[in-house]
């Protein structure tokens, strides 16, 4: 499966101190389940994932929100955020990743 990281994925992975293992294992635990994230409703398929983020555990840790096209072997990641930062996507991060989308769309 190859694994695309968006700016925007990358920016907020910066954001939240990623470190650069933590990043690999998303990378890695979508690759080898690809639909293990949750269906966020309304996005278009698009998936929620949790992922460990500096000792806090899955829970607490952070959340990755990727495309995941299935016939093409692809996943997108767009966007992270720390849990402690938000329990989930706003308005505002749903209408992005909706015009994110629309873009893919029309490619």
């Amino acid at each position: 499966m190859k694994i695309v990281r968006t700016k925007r994925y990358l920016k907020d992975l910066k954001r939240i101190r990623a470190t650069e293992a933590e990043a690999d294992a998303i990378d890695q635990a979508i690759a080898a389940t690809p639909e293990a994230g949750d269906v966020i409703e309304g996005l278009r398929g698009v998936r929620k994932i949790r992922f460990a983020l500096r000792n806090k555990g899955k829970s607490g840790g952070g959340r990755a929100i990727y495309l995941l096209m299935v016939g093409d072997d692809l996943a997108i990641l767009l966007t992270a955020y720390a849990k402690n930062e938000k329990s989930d996507l706003t308005p505002a991060d749903r209408k992005a990743i909706l015009a994110v989308l629309k873009e893919i769309d029309d490619d």
